[in-house]
């Protein structure tokens, strides 16, 4: 096979030389890609930016202009970001320096083979039919196999990037051929995902233990398997995975740790005792930390202690060592913020199964409290109920009586014009910052942002005295106090409008059943919430004559007559709340 190498003489290529000539290939090495077409037509070509002086991006623009294609380029990296940053620019392939010689010729070979190769082992002939499609569509080349025997034999014949499989087939489950492809050295490193309608916990944890990297339950989306691959594929491409730091006072330990987990493709850092493991972390957090509990000058235990109080420190998962297995001890482990713990003596199996699921359980617990962030409450409830749901597949709606809140910055959008996107950006979320506490604080649950507009629903909740009507409307006026606040300084400053209107609304699953949900609010009453709003005065808050009839008796008002709305034929009767009334 031709090899191309576009770097500066030296180290570089001199490394490269030793481990691709002795496999057959040969290597011409050149300072730029120009110059290295005129020399050869290369089959693959390893290309280092960073020290060629050209960055990712530029590098494909160059390729392209010789014609060269990104299927045939592997990007050599100085550290991960500058890998993952190849990857999103369109490079198929990326390697960090420093790197294995087996490692680079692993992708060698595979580059030359072209399409990331996926390996499917399963015994239903509908799933082979359906996940081929899938597979291909998405760019996949695919191998099939169709019990555990004959899959191991395949995984062995075409060296997949990926395999997926099964678990109940005959012959050889998944698990047994999953334990098989991760203890064999020559093919350890390939990625196994298992994909099974077996979905307990204690499966998945059977999974990992067996050295899954992933584990999808049966039925799959589509997008979700492309996308659990597509990860998978980008960690493995780039060489590089999680960082992890080993702290033990044994030096035998740390190597045979250390060697487990980095020919799993972990980044590894090590301690020599907990003060050391302590000093590292707080620098720079690692992505997990596994310590021993007996170590001079501070053990794990109060290493433990020590990293659960700091802010930067205090959420990294920590897998003890230790050989203390009693319950007492156990039971101190878990008070002290322990994610989980090895009891020696330990094989390596061991080691790596309890870090992956370790890992995969603190990566699931940042993606469900991140996305809070990006759902209601009730869609977060509505979540957590189908989650326990048997049938995924019911659209779930409820009657209720509630209160709508719309608020809407009146001329943001001309505004905008005159800012930057990131302005724009940054002068929305500072005032959202502001005005959804307020919502917050009076019970209300943020449905959407619509542009600079907000959605906010309102329902009795056991947790408040007043009724939601009373509250969404101390909610309106504290936003706008909460603006002018924000306005102090300002120019120019923000003016908002909002409407309030109470009622019966649908509140529920609206959407598709298989693709893409969304858990809002539907009816007249959230509709003629809207129009309110958009005929609300200047900086003030509109209450409808229904919402208005429920309050009358704590707010004052001014009423506006004769307002016509957006598709209501006669026109009504609003007021513009002016305060509170306050109880004596």
């Amino acid at each position: 096979m031709q090899v191309g190498l576009v770097t500066p003489p030296g180290l570089l290529g001199d490394f490269v030389e030793r481990a691709v000539r002795p496999a057959g290939h040969q290597l011409t090495i050149a300072p730029d890609l120009h110059a290295l077409v005129e020399q050869l037509v290369p089959d693959v070509v390893l290309v280092a930016p960073v020290i060629a002086g050209a960055p990712a991006e530029r590098a494909l623009h160059l390729a392209s202009d010789v014609g060269l294609t990104s299927e045939q380029l592997i990007y050599l990296g100085l550290d991960f970001e500058a890998c993952e940053s190849a990857l999103r620019s369109g490079f198929q392939r990326a390697l960090q320096l420093p790197f294995q010689a087996l490692e680079l010729l692993h992708a060698i070979e595979d580059t030359a083979r072209g399409k990331p190769r996926v390996l499917l082992v399963d015994d239903s002939e509908l799933v082979h039919r359906h996940t081929v499609h899938v597979l291909t569509e998405a760019g996949y080349a695919v191998d099939e196999a169709w019990d555990g025997e004959e899959g191991w034999q395949r995984l062995l014949e075409c060296r997949p990037d990926v395999l997926l499989t099964d678990v109940e087939m005959p012959k050889l489950d998944g698990f047994a051929l999953c334990r098989r492809v991760k203890r064999d050295p020559a093919t350890a490193e390939i990625p196994v995902v298992i994909c099974s309608s077996l979905g307990q916990a204690e499966n998945l944890e059977q999974g990992f233990d067996a050295g899954a990297d992933d584990y999808l339950v049966k039925p799959v989306v589509p997008e979700e398997l492309t996308s659990r691959l597509r990860t998978l594929l980008a960690t493995k491409l780039a060489v590089v995975r999680e960082r992890i730091l080993i702290v033990d006072d044994s030096a035998a330990i740390r190597h045979l740790v250390s060697d487990c987990l980095r020919r799993q493709g972990f980044v590894i850092e090590t301690a020599v005792d907990g003060q050391d493991g302590l000093e590292k972390a707080s620098k720079t957090p690692p992505d997990l930390v596994l310590t021993d509990y007996d170590m001079p000058r501070m053990t794990g235990f109060e290493l433990v202690m020590a990293l659960r109080r700091q802010p930067k420190t205090r959420d990294i998962p920590l897998v003890m060592l230790t050989a203390r297995d009693s319950s007492r001890d156990q039971a101190q482990m878990r008070a002290a913020g322990i994610t989980s713990y090895l009891v020696k003596p330990f094989g390596n199996d061991k080691c790596v199964a309890i870090v992956e699921r370790v890992l995969a359980e603190s990566l699931l617990a940042r993606y469900k409290d991140r996305s809070r962030l990006y759902m209601s409450e009730g869609a977060v409830r509505a979540t957590e109920e189908l989650a326990k749901a048997t049938n995924s597949d019911q659209v779930r709606a409820r009657d209720v009586d509630a209160t709508l809140l719309f608020s809407d910055i009146s001329g943001f959008t001309n505004m905008s014009t005159q800012m930057t996107p990131a302005e724009v950006v940054q002068v929305l979320n500072s005032s959202f910052d502001a005005l959804c506490i307020v919502i917050k604080e009076h019970g209300g649950d943020i449905d959407k942002f619509i542009g600079d507009a907000i959605m906010a629903v309102f329902e009795d909740n056991p947790l408040f005295d007043e009724p939601h009507a009373l509250r969404a409307a101390r909610a309106a006026w504290g936003m706008q106090r909460a603006l002018d606040a924000f306005n102090e300084g300002r120019e120019p400053p923000l003016v908002m409008r909002i409407g309030l209107n109470a009622g019966p609304i649908v509140r529920g699953d609206i959407g598709s059943r298989f693709v893409r949900r969304d858990y809002t609010c539907i009816g007249d009453t959230v509709n003629r919430a809207q129009r309110h709003e958009a005929k609300c005065p200047l900086g003030g808050v509109l209450l409808s004559a229904v919402l208005y009839e429920r309050i009358a008796e704590h707010v004052q008002v001014e009423e506006i007559g004769g307002i016509q709305l957006k598709g209501i034929d006669e026109p009504v009767s609003a007021f513009v709340l002016k305060g509170f009334v306050e109880k004596t």
